[in-house]
């Protein structure tokens, strides 16, 4: 059985209607083998999307790309903010699409994606100062 990696990216875009200011979104993701999971706000916002493992199959095969390889360049994009790297989130109909086409709904529950992602920032936050602590 896989065992999930997680990570959680405040992620800086140009507001939309103001160019010259900044908007943050959160982004947690659930990384697996062979698919993932991402939960994302701007709060009040929130929005999921589930990457099964036939899509990022597809995925990977368009860009000519071992499955692995595929999740593990998501996952680095996706965890770290890149320099030089541009972040798009846009709207697409009725669902919101993350700019690296990955169609996100929204959230069936906001309240619960925002409080998932609030609870994994506190989580690490708890571990990292126990760890400054025993060092």
């Amino acid at each position: 059985m896989e065992s999930p990696r997680h990570s959680c990216l405040k992620l800086e875009l140009p507001n939309p209607t103001e160019p010259d200011e900044i908007e943050p979104i959160f982004i947690k993701a659930t990384w697996y083998d062979t698919h993932f999971d991402l939960s994302i706000t701007n709060d009040p916002d929130s929005w999921v999307c589930k990457a099964s493992e036939e899509e990022v199959r597809e995925r990977a095969a368009q860009w000519d790309q071992p499955e692995a390889d595929y999740i593990e360049l998501a996952e680095r994009y996706l965890g770290f903010q890149q320099p030089g790297s541009v972040y798009k989130f846009t709207d697409a109909e009725n669902r919101t699409k993350l700019e690296w086409r990955w169609k996100c709904q929204p959230s069936p529950n906001p309240q619960q994606t925002n409080s998932g992602i609030l609870n994994f920032l506190m989580d690490a936050n708890i571990r990292l100062s126990f760890l400054s602590v025993l060092n």
